[in-house]
């Protein structure tokens, strides 16, 4: 997940920036030119974002210097604070409240990129109503079907997928659950795994929040018409060439294609996948997870002569021009809209379409706690393992995990 910026305030800091830095000319000017960026990639075979960056960077007189770490976060939190590390930082939205936390990066301005990206893909990157990163691409769940052995889901409800031939399958460990891919039917039920406010996600759980009855009570009565694949992701994608409708996200879109041990069906082509938008079943709005990558720019880049450069490099990946180049590259999901309707990858982009009004995924320090407590929750009251009511069961673990919250 990458990157943007537009519409840096840098005149000043330049200017004061100009005045205090002793050099020759020839040191001035490049160090102007240069924008160094730390990636946790593990080499420059593994980074398809870099030579993109780099050619462009060419054409406006900017030379990237990419550096690669292996604990690229970390590293970057230690540097920053005596002035050293890179100017910008590429890695998953999740990473941005503690490094906004550590004040080691600088809220940036979209500028004319304004309205190019979704208000949830933004939220991602936006700590209490400020936003701190260019968004480059994300990865979201939705509906794949199978073209060869199924009917097209277009216009079909939740329960017309269930209660058809081919059935519909989400993937749920029978103790454990499976909250992520879950998320998506809860949310139609008006619940999000933690409240949200204007600035994006509060640390308060929201399974207790109205409709909890509603989704518990799914849960318990039409879930396991839902067919669960056998553990592990093989047996999924076997699932899906069977012919059932799947809740997966494009790693489960790649893995159809590919010929399954033991599993009785054919893979599939890329011409007999499709993908849907996941229906409600509740009647409210799905919002799905996702995770998206950007950049954010480090605190120390307004005193540096180069900040006008790494304002036109984070302009630039936030740009669909990038963007499209990336996607060409690695098959990433651009997250800028006009790169998004210009993929020509017809299923990448529908998946881009579907997440539309996905939330990206929470980033908290005890989110394995989360995960754990709601998901443990979900599969007892469909294997019937619940007492009292099965909302009052979902509360009560829900309130379990808040304490749980709490004391951290």
């Amino acid at each position: 997940m990458k990157l943007r910026m537009r519409g840096l305030a840098v005149a000043v800091a330049v200017a004061t920036a100009a005045g205090a830095f002793v050099a020759a000319p020839s040191q001035a000017a490049s160090a102007a030119r240069t924008v160094t960026i730390w990636s946790g990639a593990a080499d420059a075979k593994s980074d398809n974002q870099s030579p993109i960056i780099s050619a462009w960077a060419k054409t406006q007189g900017i030379t990237i210097n990419t550096v690669y770490k292996k604990n690229v976060r970390d590293e970057f939190i230690k540097a920053t604070p005596d002035g050293k590390g890179p100017d910008l930082l590429v890695g998953a939205h999740d990473w941005t409240g503690q490094l906004v936390g550590a004040g080691v990066v600088a809220p940036v301005a979209l500028g004319g990129l304004a309205n190019s990206f979704s208000a949830a893909t933004k939220s991602g990157f936006t700590v209490n109503g400020k936003l701190y990163g260019m968004p480059i691409y994300s990865e979201n769940i939705a509906l794949i079907w199978n073209k060869r052995d199924s009917v097209d889901p277009t216009g079909k409800s939740f329960a017309d997928l269930v209660n058809s031939t081919s059935g519909l399958a989400i993937t749920r460990d029978l103790t454990n659950g499976d909250p992520y891919h879950w998320s998506s039917v809860a949310s139609s039920f008006g619940l999000t795994l933690f409240t949200r406010d204007k600035s994006g996600w509060t640390t308060k759980l929201g399974y207790g929040e109205t409709g909890s009855d509603a989704y518990a009570n799914f849960l318990a009565n039409d879930a396991k018409k839902i067919i669960r694949p056998a553990d592990g992701w093989d047996q999924s994608a076997c699932t899906l060439q069977k012919g059932a409708y799947i809740i997966s996200g494009p790693w489960m879109y790649n893995h159809a294609q590919d010929t399954i041990s033991g599993c009785s069906a054919k893979a599939l082509k890329s011409s007999e996948l499709g993908i849907a938008n996941i229906p409600s079943a509740g009647g409210k709005v799905v919002h799905q997870f996702s995770g998206v990558y950007g950049y954010w720019q480090s605190s120390k880049v307004a005193g540096q002569p180069n900040a006008v450069s790494v304002g036109k490099v984070l302009r630039y990946v936030g740009s669909a021009e990038f963007q499209l180049a990336l996607n060409k590259a690695g098959n990433n999901i651009p997250v800028n809209q006009a790169a998004l309707k210009a993929m020509t990858d017809k299923n990448l982009a529908a998946f881009g379409i579907a997440g539309v009004n996905a939330y990206p995924m929470p980033s908290y320090v005890f989110m394995d706690t989360v995960w754990s407590k709601v998901g443990s929750a979900e599969a007892a009251i469909i294997a019937g393992k619940y007492t009292g009511t099965p909302g009052d069961f979902l509360r009560k673990a829900i309130a379990a995990a808040q304490a749980a919250i709490d004391t951290k």
